[in-house]
């Protein structure tokens, strides 16, 4: 019998708890000042904690001022989907603001502890009614389910990345080698750039990618939870047809939309896949015992198409 969702989920995430937990003691073992080992944990533990409290995947900061202002009295479609499906859910309705993303979508995360919604205002445009119930009730399967689950996994890669990178090349160096080996990696992790995370990949012998790759497979599932929950409360049909509108027009990098980057298996290749925070659409809707709606059949949009 295949384990469920929620069980894989936990497990994985477990698992990078015990890995890093491995990590520190091996650091501690291997000669690292316990002073510094026990400040970096402790750090970490709060940056950790902020990002449960956030959900994990929403800076709601960032959003807020990605706001356009408009209030959510003056999207009259997005209001009445809301309240329809959370009705329909037996849900609170979230504390919701209307912001402008890559690719018209909708997140979900906390502020301060309370639910919160992200929505583009041009999303009822692209989905329609029915469909905009379906991302909403999709989003509403994420709360109370996976978003603390993620959070705690956000940071663990770099811990078992960066004991590797200790035990390989820094221990028993020194305290001066040791101190500006660790400054430096520190300095990597700091910086949101590919080359800076590639650097970074080899310097920890391939240990954080690997972990990382764990945490997505998380991810994806948890969208996957999601995806099932919303047909519960609407249709698996309206939630198939919705994502294949969103990644109809979701071009580039982009982390915004329901559908996630480079939705479409033919632009996936195996590396991408393997770092992908969503399933592929068509993964999706075959999870979804749907098929491919009649309007994309012909041809499915993607780089090269």
């Amino acid at each position: 019998m295949t384990p469920s969702l929620a069980v894989r989920v936990w497990g994985v995430t477990a698992a990078l708890l015990i890995a890093a937990a491995v990590a520190v003691g091996a650091l501690v073992r291997t000669g690292a000042p316990r002073l510094y080992v026990g400040a970096g944990v402790l750090f970490l533990a709060y940056v950790s904690l902020q990002a449960y409290y956030a959900g994990g995947r929403f800076d709601v900061e960032a959003d807020l001022l990605a706001t356009d202002g408009r209030d959510l009295t003056d999207a009259p479609e997005i209001r009445a989907a809301l309240l329809a499906v959370c009705a329909r859910a037996g849900r609170p309705v979230p504390a919701t603001v209307l912001v402008r993303m890559d690719v018209p979508g909708a997140k979900v995360g906390y502020d301060d502890g309370a639910p919160l919604l992200a929505v583009d205002h041009r999303l009822p445009a692209v989905v329609g009614p029915a469909g905009l119930r379906a991302i909403f009730a999709h989003e509403l399967g994420h709360f109370g389910r996976d978003l603390h689950t993620d959070a705690v996994r956000l940071y663990l890669p770099q811990v078992v990345g960066f004991a590797a990178y200790w035990s390989a090349l820094l221990a028993g160096r020194g305290p001066t080698v040791a101190s500006l080996g660790s400054a430096a990696f520190l300095a990597l992790a700091s910086v949101s750039d590919r080359r800076a995370a590639a650097i970074r990949y080899a310097l920890g012998l391939g240990v954080e990618p690997l972990a990382l790759a764990a945490s997505r497979y998380a991810n994806r599932l948890e969208e996957y939870r999601a995806d099932a929950y919303a047909a519960r409360v609407v249709s698996a049909a309206d939630l198939t047809e919705a994502l294949y509108r969103i990644a109809a027009i979701a071009t580039g990098d982009n982390d915004e939309d329901v559908a996630g980057p480079m939705p479409w298996d033919a632009d996936r290749s195996p590396l991408v896949a393997a770092f992908a925070t969503h399933p592929s659409v068509e993964s999706r809707a075959e999870a979804l015992g749907c098929e491919l709606p009649a309007w994309v059949r012909p041809s499915r949009p993607h780089r090269d198409g």
